[in-house]
């Protein structure tokens, strides 16, 4: 029998319509109210989710977006598939606005069942919006599962559908583990930090299991995991647009599994790192589209984020950068993909002392359970910095590398200097010791403007010398933690080190942006974003040339 689920429009649609969506049996519920103000109708998509392939114990998830197109009276409902059992249901209200409003299909296939010598998939269906559910179940025979979810509205309706392949085990073990890397993030020294990895069997056979701590023979680690699921952890206001460990997220996005995934052309998905490269772990799946990738406003590369099944891709976006601050763009397709993280190159992962991994149990065996590996790891007696390793899992059914990281934080308050700012000009002088500089300040007719940021004092950790360079010919100062400038300098003349900047967001620290006016030739450097009023001189972003407080 079918299940309805009546989602209806009311209110002052023009602005910020809402839907919410009631489990019917045999008869449309009542709405409490009906709303004489036509609506635009709903249009569903994609056509079709594919699921992809699923084992026992295995679980799929997508996603349809409801749309508005032309006005027609306000409410609308969904029909379950034919053939399911009603498992769990309630009103699922939810919110639709410009963006589209989304309908969540969770498929779980639980375990095989046997029914006059054929074998079934026990399955469950979950169908989730505004953070209610409606749950069904049904046993479906092996092979190609393709299901019909039905909106109809009035005037009008629509089919979609979603489709899974359902399979056995396989009869040898194989090891699997629900991580490949796991990033602790800041911790204070001297702390302990943990995490439960879950570990299990996708075949038949039983699977024998350990575990060991790499070695100094086993290959290095050369770039760090950054998770994006651990950001948003800490900082869901990430999703509002507010940026958060160097990530920016503006557009249409949501969470999945814990991670951001974004959806339509207008995502955008910004990224400041600091090193020599990056990678980024994202998941394709067919309701993924094509990206686009740019590195510090430069175009790199457009990324496929569409497979035919479910899969986890890492692609390699830049390496060989000039060693400082750089950020990543990726701006959304059609489809929707999920972000899992980066790998920065560059930085200097350091290891901790034998012993300061510890990994309970460090071997097993399993057949259908899962088993719990807890990961703990000691600071205590580490310098501030960037640490990590890699456990190495070794079985009867494959092998498995998993790589953790942290960053160990100083719980001493550094020591600041004020940097001061001159103009004379579109020249622009910073300097932390006005005093000293008093005679070159009245030589060049510097006007004061007042404080500018902070440095950080020589030898802070985290930080390295900012440099300035001055073009007498055009009257420019240029400034830089690179020795060499990070670019070819003509006509400028080295003027030495102003105090330390920080290459990596430190605890409180924030960006200095630089622009560039290409017409005269001159630099500006500041901690608002909008570069102060700067682009209408003529100025453009041209990077961040470190941290500061």
């Amino acid at each position: 029998m079918l299940k309805k689920f009546m989602v209806f429009f009311a209110g002052m649609v023009l602005l910020f319509p809402t839907f919410a969506v009631f489990a019917l049996n045999n008869q449309r519920a009542q709405l409490p109210f009906r709303s004489e103000i036509s609506v635009l109708s709903p249009t569903v998509s994609p056509e079709t989710v594919e699921l992809g392939t699923l084992r026992p114990g295995e679980e799929a998830r997508g996603v349809f977006l409801t749309k508005k197109t032309e006005a027609v009276n306000p409410e609308w409902f969904v029909e379950a598939p034919e053939g399911w059992q009603t498992v769990e249901e309630h009103n699922l209200p939810g919110l639709v606005g410009e963006a589209p409003a989304s309908l969540s299909v969770s498929l779980r296939y639980q375990k095989v069942v046997t029914r006059e010598d054929k074998k079934y998939a026990s399955l469950l269906l979950r169908l989730e919006t505004g953070g209610r559910a409606a749950a069904f179940s049904r046993e479906a025979p092996l092979g190609g599962l393709h299901e019909t979810l039905q909106f109809n509205y009035v005037g009008g309706s629509q089919q979609v559908f979603f489709t899974a392949q359902l399979t056995e085990l396989s009869p040898n073990p194989v090891l699997a583990l629900d991580a490949e890397r796991i990033d602790f993030g800041k911790i204070k020294a001297g702390e302990t930090v943990s995490q439960r990895v879950h570990l299990t069997n996708k075949g038949k056979r039983q699977l024998q299991w350990k575990v060991r701590v790499a070695g100094a023979s086993d290959e290095p680690l050369t770039a760090r995991y950054v998770s994006f699921r651990r950001i948003l952890a800490e900082a869901p206001t990430v999703l509002s647009g507010i940026p958060q460990d160097g990530l920016e997220l503006s557009g249409n996005w949501e969470k999945e599994g814990g991670y951001p995934a974004g959806q339509g052309e207008q995502s955008f998905l910004k990224y400041q790192f600091t090193g020599t490269g990056i990678s980024l772990f994202f998941r394709a799946s067919p309701e993924g589209g094509p990206l686009g990738a740019s590195l510090d406003g430069q175009f790199v590369n457009v990324l496929d984020g569409y497979a035919a099944e479910r899969e986890r891709v890492e692609i390699r976006l830049a390496e060989n950068l000039p060693d400082g601050p750089h950020v990543l763009t990726i701006a959304g397709g059609a489809g929707k993909v999920t972000f899992e993280g980066a790998g920065v190159i560059g930085s200097r992962i350091g290891k901790g002392p034998r012993g300061w991994v510890s990994v309970f149990p460090d071997s097993g065996m399993t057949t259908r359970e899962t088993d719990y590996i807890n990961i703990s790891v000691n600071t205590r007696g580490l310098l501030p910095g960037i640490y990590g390793d890699r456990l190495l899992f070794s079985s009867n059914g494959g092998d498995a590398d998993l790589q953790f990281f942290l960053e160990v934080a100083t719980d001493r308050p550094a020591r600041l200097l004020e940097v001061h700012r001159y103009s004379a000009g579109a020249d622009s002088l910073l300097t932390s010791t006005p005093q000293a500089e008093t005679a070159r300040i009245q030589a060049r007719g510097y006007r004061y403007v007042g404080p500018a940021f902070r440095l950080f004092a020589p030898g802070t950790p985290g930080t390295t010398d900012f440099y300035r360079w001055f073009n007498p010919a055009t009257g420019d100062h240029y400034y830089s933690y690179t020795p060499n400038g990070g670019k070819p300098l003509p006509g400028y003349i080295f003027e030495g080190s102003i105090g330390s900047i920080g290459t990596s967001k430190l605890t409180g620290a924030r960006e200095l942006y630089r622009w560039f006016n290409r017409k005269t030739k001159h630099h500006f450097y500041t901690t608002d974003q909008s570069g102060e009023g700067m682009a209408k001189k003529g100025f453009q972003f041209d990077g961040i040339a470190g941290f500061v407080k």
